[in-house]
């Protein structure tokens, strides 16, 4: 990358998803020669939505909006509106995958501006060698999340519990479980460190992740960095980072891009979950993970910035 260009990301400061990889991205621009730069960027990258910059082109990385029809999480036009505003305001947008792309070509319109998908990426640290947790298991199926409705975590136990392999194990990370079962195969970890999070990956045999209409999950680009083949639903944007690193299944309709009641999903065939947890752990292709490199991401931003005129 020869153009040396200032920078500056708004988000990179919290412990979500948007900021953990922001704090990535950010690291990643750094290493290949551009400059953080909080006052006078030339190139601003605005996620999701916030302050416009003067005098430098503002990319727009937009990570999913609101389609909730029960406004759960407040009133979903109102959510938007700021998203909106500054979906028509950017220089260029970066999509995390073409079901978000999609999603705000229905529900707004196509960019008016130049704009393409970018998945996330993970750091080198997220690889499959290197240090790994003993769960106990002779096999080891993970999932991670802040567990939400729509995360659906009761289809992943109740499909793990119909699979009834007494030599496999289900690891769960993540908070906000509710209802818990209690199950001898069943682990609950909680919050893990993103620091220690690699170890834990690592000593697992695959990865679930069923939750319903997901955006571009950081938790599945680590898992499958760390060699993990997933397993997901059709529906949403999941799909579209395992491609040919795992199984992909409908356990419901397809979704048809109109608002629904996203904390209330459709319950997953636990017979069907238990048939993709076989297919998983059975995996013998290697993974394609080149493209979820986080320097391999960088510089698809940088790449994409410079051509923004």
């Amino acid at each position: 990358m020869t153009s040396k260009l200032r920078f500056y990301i708004n988000s990179t400061q919290n412990h979500n998803g948007p900021s953990i990889f922001g704090s990535r991205l950010r690291n990643a621009i750094i290493e290949q020669g551009w400059q953080w730069d909080m006052l006078l960027p030339k190139i601003s990258y605005v996620f999701s939505a916030g302050f416009f910059r003067p005098f430098c082109k503002n990319i727009l990385r937009l990570d999913g909006l609101y389609f909730d029809s029960q406004n759960t999480v407040g009133d979903s036009n109102m959510l938007n509106y700021p998203i909106s505003k500054a979906y028509r305001k950017a220089d260029g947008i970066i999509f995390q995958s073409e079901f978000d792309h999609k999603l705000f070509a229905t529900f707004m319109e196509e960019p008016r501006c130049k704009h393409r998908v970018i998945q996330n990426g993970v750091p080198a640290s997220f690889s499959p060698h290197g240090e790994s947790v003993d769960f106990g298991f002779r096999k080891t199926i993970l999932c991670s999340a802040k567990w939400k409705e729509h995360k659906r975590l009761r289809c992943i136990i109740n499909g793990f519990i119909e699979y009834g392999n007494e030599d496999t194990g289900l690891v769960i990370l993540g908070s906000n479980i509710k209802n818990r079962v209690d199950h001898p195969n069943v682990k609950y970890i909680g919050n893990v460190l993103p620091s220690d999070l690699p170890k834990y990956l690592r000593g697992g045999d695959a990865f679930l992740h069923l939750a319903w209409l997901d955006h571009c999950p950081n938790t599945v680009v680590e898992a499958i960095a760390c060699g993990l083949p997933v397993l997901c639903g059709h529906n949403g944007g999941t799909k579209d980072i395992v491609k040919s690193n795992g199984v992909v299944m409908q356990f419901e309709e397809d979704y048809d891009f109109k608002k629904v009641n996203l904390y209330k999903p459709p319950k997953c065939n636990k017979q069907k979950v238990a048939e993709g947890i076989e297919k998983v752990l059975n995996w013998k292709r290697p993974l394609d993970v080149d493209h979820l490199k986080i320097e391999t991401v960088a510089r698809e931003y940088m790449l994409f910035s410079q051509q923004i005129h």
